[in-house]
């Protein structure tokens, strides 16, 4: 073989040997028809999954809602075995809770606070407990109950359980709560019936006389006014210095309001709303004594108002008075209602006027 040949024989192995080279497909992919398509059916499956997730949250919220309301109606019940009586509702709104005054009619400060030791919430009740009024120690204590918030207080829904800016009226005692930035409200309301007033009568002069200051009081001994009309307007279960009994209920516990949710403005849910009678519904605080922050009526028989404008509705602004003692709620179809023997029920916006009233 010649090295010409041998050189050609190695040259055709190369050739026998190397790899036979083909041109690729092009990559597959999306064009951007098919993206748009892809990006429209999520956005479909989001817009159709988006209501229903809210639905469950907010049916989750309810339930939640129903439950704080189960263990505010049986804080009254245990209140109303070791008391023989519900929970009172004060002594008005120039006043707020003291530790050192019991409960009952005795006790200045609101339902919730007198339901504090049957909640789970005894350190609450107590502070300020063996304190002068006038002392600092009882200030700090008074000041960090004001600014102490109880979650079951507050319906999930509308706000969460922290202190709230106020604007508290002038005080007989404990006056530095006025100056306060913010306190912890609630977003519940006891049943107190009809109106407490009727025309031309302040509720603080209809009720009970009461003293103008804490050194008056003495050990509380009050005389209840003459006004014939007083008692029938305080017809519901938790009122001005209240002391109420089953035996007082006269439709029965299971079918009588005692705690249900309050009608508020959406836009007064975190802040103060400017001036007008419809921030009163919710402009003080928690603690306070017989106020509209924490109680609501069915009617106020002697006012120019129908029965119809006090029905429970629910929260929207524009609102003013009467709305703003009405019960309601943020939850759509109507509102949660804690009865007198504790069970919770939905109080529809549509319920018939005389049935929500009696």
């Amino acid at each position: 073989m010649t090295p010409a040949e041998s050189e050609a024989d190695v040259l055709g192995s190369h050739r026998m040997h190397t790899p036979c080279r083909r041109s690729s497909p092009s990559a597959a992919g999306f064009t951007l028809v098919e993206l748009l398509v892809v990006i429209a059916i999520i956005a479909t499956l989001i817009g159709l999954l988006l209501p229903a997730v809210q639905s469950a949250r907010e049916a989750a919220r309810r339930t939640q809602c129903k439950n704080h309301l189960k263990q505010l109606g049986l804080g009254c019940i245990t209140h109303l075995d070791a008391q023989n009586h519900l929970p009172s509702g004060g002594w008005g709104s120039k006043y707020t809770a003291d530790a050192n005054r019991g409960t009952g009619p005795d006790q200045p400060g609101s339902w919730y606070y007198a339901i504090l030791p049957y909640i789970e919430e005894q350190s609450l009740a107590n502070l300020g407990a063996g304190l002068s009024v006038t002392s600092g120690a009882f200030r700090t204590a008074s000041t960090q109950l004001h600014v102490s918030p109880v979650s079951s207080f507050h319906c999930p829904s509308r706000r969460a359980a922290k202190p709230y800016p106020h604007v508290w009226g002038t005080l007989s005692a404990q006056t530095w709560v006025q100056s306060m930035p913010a306190v912890v409200k609630g977003d519940y309301a006891a049943n107190s019936g009809d109106s407490l007033t009727h025309a031309g009568v302040g509720f603080g002069s209809e009720a009970y006389w009461l003293p103008t200051s804490y050194a008056a009081i003495g050990s509380p001994s009050w005389t209840v006014t003459t006004d014939p009309q007083a008692r029938f307007y305080q017809t519901g279960v938790i009122h001005y210095r209240s002391k109420t009994r089953p035996k007082d209920v006269a439709d029965g516990t299971s079918k009588t309001y005692l705690i249900g949710e309050k009608f508020l403005s959406p836009d007064g849910y975190e802040t103060m709303l400017p001036g007008g009678n419809g921030r009163f519904g919710d402009n003080q605080g928690a603690w306070a004594g017989f106020e509209w922050d924490n109680h609501r009526v069915a009617w106020n028989p002697a006012s120019s108002y129908q029965q119809a404008d006090y029905q429970p509705r629910q929260d929207r602004a524009g609102i003013d008075n009467p709305g703003f003692l009405a019960f309601g709620s943020a939850h759509s179809g109507g509102l949660n209602m804690v009865m007198c023997d504790g069970s919770v029920q939905t109080v529809s916006y549509d319920i018939d006027p005389t049935a929500h009233r009696y």
